[in-house]
């Protein structure tokens, strides 16, 4: 491969903007992606309230040549802005990565569906669709929500998958110690479905199964999670309720034989594909997950991971009792999962697509 098949985009200058954490896996992922791709990345997030960098934004952007702005997640405030300052003819892309609305009043039910607050999500959600010239989303049935409820059929739309780091993320020896474990890492918000992981935990146990599990992080249903757990009596969960750092998730999956995906019930958790699955794959560990319309667009059950219906716990359990007792079918499920992510889900993969996306944009 020439030099220039391998950095199409050199020469190229990408502002990357909006009110986001640079270290966020999706922002991350999507940086190194287009560096990797040969693009020169500016990154100029901004953590302050709108009125406060929405003037820094406009002037840099009035103020430098760039040749594509990118609005990372979450940046949906930003889009407008960045669309008014833009120079003419440069584009301007939208990572939405989620409806706001959406998360608030419908997935976590945080914000009440008519109030103010759900209000301004919904405007924030639709004008930075309507301003963006192409919004990108992890999955096509996220689109198709999107088409439906905020945007409309005159928004262009670009699929790019989560994925995963594999700088980092990189298959690891399991011991061999004769243990069943299974890891499940999540901020505990409700598509996430961890108690249905804390009553599969239980039939297992009723069964009589050696299975230990780790559940870490911390959040909205925590609590909740927890008391179900000890009105269960269920003992062979090991929570730990903090949040841990990407780089140290290596070590951790390496010591487990399956990493779970989402379980939840909500209509969020049928349109996503959470990072956790991706790590799983690129880690080369088995990855059971719910059978969605979302994940059914990456991965085959039985082929390069397990799925099982949403919020049914007691299928989740004979799945991880099968794998449990069929470590040679795990280990080839897992073996074609990692396959499957370096071809569709890795950074290279990544990098591909987005050159592809921004070529075209460009009119390079």
């Amino acid at each position: 491969m020439t030099p220039e098949a391998e950095r199409p985009l050199d020469g190229l200058v990408v502002a990357h903007v909006g009110h986001h954490d640079p270290a966020y896996a999706r922002n991350r992922l999507m940086a190194k992606a287009l560096r990797r791709a040969g693009a020169e990345v500016v990154d100029l997030s901004d953590r302050r309230r709108f009125p406060a960098r929405a003037p820094t934004l406009a002037r840099t952007l009035r103020g430098r040549h760039f040749d594509l702005v990118l609005v990372g997640f979450p940046g949906h405030a930003d889009v407008p802005v960045a669309r008014l300052a833009a120079r003419r003819g440069v584009p301007v892309v939208f990572d939405a990565l989620v409806s706001l609305y959406e998360t608030a009043v419908e997935d976590r039910e945080v914000v009440r569906p008519r109030g103010v607050a759900a209000r301004r999500y919904h405007l924030e959600d639709r004008f930075a669709c309507r301003f963006a010239d192409l919004v990108i989303l992890d999955t096509d049935t996220h689109i198709a929500y999107f088409r439906e409820r905020i945007a409309g059929h005159g928004t262009r739309f670009a699929r790019a998958f989560v994925g995963s780091d594999d700088e980092i993320m990189r298959p690891l020896p399991r011991g061999e110690d004769g243990r069943f474990r299974v890891l499940f890492y999540a901020s505990y918000i409700p598509l996430h479905g961890a108690e249905s992981v804390v009553r599969a935990a239980h039939e297992l146990e009723r069964a009589g199964e050696e299975v230990e599990f780790t559940m870490i992080g911390d959040g909205q249903t925590y609590a909740g999670v927890r008391r179900l757990a000890d009105r269960l009596g269920v003992g062979s969960i090991r929570f730990v309720a903090e949040h841990v750092a990407y780089d140290a998730l290596p070590a951790l999956i390496a010591s487990t034989d399956v990493c779970l995906g989402v379980f939840g019930v909500t209509p969020k958790a049928a349109r996503v594909i959470p990072n956790k699955v991706f790590d799983g794959l690129a880690m080369a560990r088995t990855v059971v997950t719910a059978d969605t319309p979302a994940a059914r667009e990456a991965l085959t059950d039985g082929v390069d991971c397990r799925m099982c219906p949403p919020g049914e716990p007691i299928a989740l359990a004979e799945v991880l009792a099968d794998l449990r007792h069929g470590p040679e079918t795990a280990d080839a499920i897992a073996c074609r999962g990692h396959e499957l992510f370096q071809r569709e889900f890795s950074l290279a993969a990544l990098s591909r697509r987005m050159a592809s996306m921004t070529l075209e944009l460009v009119g390079a």
